[in-house]
């Protein structure tokens, strides 16, 4: 990265599971820059199934705290982050009809409840459902200032989160983070009136909730 690039680049400090920090990051950034375009939402908590209770393969494994701070990182951070930063994001369309700022929050494909045929993995499945039901409540209302809400898959991508699991993968699923980015940029960037709040893969593929 180079001297430009990092000067474009400011850190503010978050932790979604403290409202506090949520609050003071966003009011942050409305006084220095009073204005937001993307807001990417990507944080996301799974587990490892040994050294925490998640994810959960049967009811039996359920943990109460688990499913807690699954649901904090998972949704209630995330939108209460877009409700604070919403309304500087409040813009006049383009003369092409498009939105000219989008809220975009990373979901997954195990948080549909149509295409669940396997069980298993319950507080990630339903925190992610509850995002999905989120963005699209969301896109709804925030459409009318002229933002855009969509839930996006990544498919399984070379993370700390999947690192786990990734023996299971097929052979050219695994996605580096550079592709995944720049697929899921590709995605929201190509986004129309009519996919606000809707669910869909790094490919653009609609998928159900």
């Amino acid at each position: 990265m180079s001297p430009s690039e990092q000067s474009r680049i400011h850190l503010v400090p978050l932790d979604l599971e403290n409202q506090e920090t949520i609050e003071q990051a966003a009011a942050t950034i409305r006084e220095e820059f009073d204005r937001v375009d993307v807001l990417l939402n990507v944080a996301g908590l799974l587990g490892d199934g040994s050294t925490t209770p998640g994810p959960e393969r049967s009811i039996s494994k359920l943990d109460r705290d688990w499913i807690e701070k699954t649901m904090a990182v998972n949704v209630i951070g995330p939108v209460m982050l877009s409700k604070e930063l919403s309304p500087i994001m409040k813009t006049k369309r383009s003369k092409d009809g498009r939105a000219t700022s989008v809220i975009a929050n990373l979901s997954a494909r195990v948080g549909s409840i149509a295409d669940n045929e396997m069980g298993g993995w319950y507080s990630y499945r339903f925190s992610k459902a509850a995002l999905n039901q989120a963005t699209r409540t969301m896109a709804h209302e925030l459409k009318r200032q002229g933002t855009w809400s969509v839930a996006l898959h990544p498919g399984t991508t070379n993370t700390d989160l999947s690192q786990p699991f990734q023996k299971n993968v097929a052979d050219g699923r695994l996605f580096p983070v550079d592709f995944t980015a720049k697929q899921l940029l590709d995605v929201i960037d190509s986004m129309k009136d009519e996919h606000s709040g809707g669910l869909y893969d790094w490919a653009g593929k609609a998928l159900p909730f």
